[in-house]
């Protein structure tokens, strides 16, 4: 997982427990020895220096302090293994959200939203671009057929 993602999953999560006077605690499956060291550094930077986007064009979103980090999330990342059930449900849940970025007919992706058990669901339609789900910065559009373009007079 990127710092980007990362990053903008902590603080979305943070937010979240905190409104309900909760803490967060961050697991993450194993991945490799790199990636997992990285998520760890990841958080501690999240809770050193706050959140990693420039202020001035973030502000909208607006980003959680060092202080609000340490203040929400709990110890450092604990690195479990997939013999957690747990990170199990977590993996079978991650693709249909990420295909419901840009598929939204996927019918994992639709019992979820119905079944009410995204965070979406839990905010007004007006507060979900700066609470839920945060999807690619980038259009995704559907792949353009390849070879010669017949629609066009030659």
């Amino acid at each position: 997982m990127c710092k980007t993602a990362f990053s903008i999953l902590i603080e979305r999560a943070a937010k979240f427990v905190d409104e309900q006077d909760r803490f967060l605690e961050v697991v993450f499956e194993g991945a490799g020895k790199k990636e997992d060291h990285d998520l760890k550094r990841y958080l501690r930077e999240l809770k050193q220096s706050g959140s990693p986007f420039d202020q001035t064009t973030s502000h909208s979103y607006q980003p959680l302090t060092a202080h609000d980090f340490r203040r929400i999330v709990l110890g450092d990342a604990h690195q479990k293994t997939k013999l957690v059930p747990m990170l199990q449900i977590a993996d079978l849940m991650l693709y249909p959200i990420a295909k419901g970025g840009y598929d939204h007919t996927y019918p994992p992706y639709q019992k979820l939203q119905q079944g009410g058990k995204l965070i979406d669901s839990c905010f007004v339609e007006e507060d979900r671009p700066l609470r839920g789900i945060k999807y690619s910065c980038f259009e995704i559009t559907p792949e353009k057929p390849k070879g010669p373009d017949f629609s066009e007079p030659l």
